[in-house]
């Protein structure tokens, strides 16, 4: 069982994370998810813009892994296997998802400032074609999946409500039909049910009564007067 400190930062960093999300949503420049050849000239056109929302996607991932990674081990009895086998898939996925994601938006970035914008171009086709990513890019979706049997294992251990799972299956169609979209409000709607799984998520972290302190209410009620 993870000590309140753990539990509290998890928790604030579940928060941080549809914070950083937030943020990143509004700060990405139109046509980030276009063609690579429209992604390069947005990157060298904005630069700031793209260099902002990319660190605040890399930090939004990887602090939602950190809260996904803590809550799995809140789970002992009801709901051990579903909680501890989705939520390390998930949270990996999301830490891979931050670092992958972070670097090739980083290489991006110094592409679109380089000369003969028409072989960069090649060089991100043949990047995200490459099949050294493929590895990476299975947990990726692999996590999106497992992110459901963490979150009827949190139900199943009576943590939160029949919302959480629903609104998971729901986030992650939301996610997978907003992803190539560089409409703001369309991946603001999308995002909306994760972000509510996440908030949630923080909720159970920082509602979850340390046990040496219960333990000690229990003596205090128990000792004679």
């Amino acid at each position: 069982m993870p000590t309140v400190t753990t539990r509290r930062v998890a928790g604030g960093a579940a928060l941080a994370a549809v914070v950083l999300r937030l943020v990143s949503i509004v700060t990405w420049p139109p046509d980030s998810d276009a063609s690579h050849a429209r992604m390069l000239a947005t990157a060298g056109a904005h630069p700031t813009a793209w260099n902002l929302a990319t660190w605040a996607e890399v930090l939004c991932w990887t602090t939602a892994s950190f809260a996904v990674l803590t809550a799995l081990w809140l789970v002992g009895g009801r709901g051990f296997w579903l909680t501890r086998i989705g939520g390390w898939e998930y949270g990996v996925s999301l830490l891979v998802l931050g670092i992958m994601g972070g670097a090739m938006n980083a290489v991006t970035g110094v592409l679109a400032h380089q000369p003969s914008p028409r072989a960069m171009v090649t060089v991100i086709d043949d990047l995200h074609s490459a099949g050294s990513l493929a590895p990476f890019v299975m947990i990726v979706l692999l996590g999106e999946l497992f992110a459901v049997p963490f979150a009827f294992g949190l139900r199943r251990a009576g943590l939160v409500g029949l919302w959480f799972p629903t609104a998971t299956v729901v986030a992650i169609v939301g996610y997978v039909a907003t992803s190539d979209s560089s409409a703001h409000l369309v991946v603001l709607a999308g995002f909306v049910p994760l972000a509510a799984t996440w908030l949630g998520l923080a909720r159970v972290l920082t509602d979850v009564p340390d046990p040496a302190r219960a333990t000690h209410s229990a003596d205090r009620a128990i000792a004679p007067a």
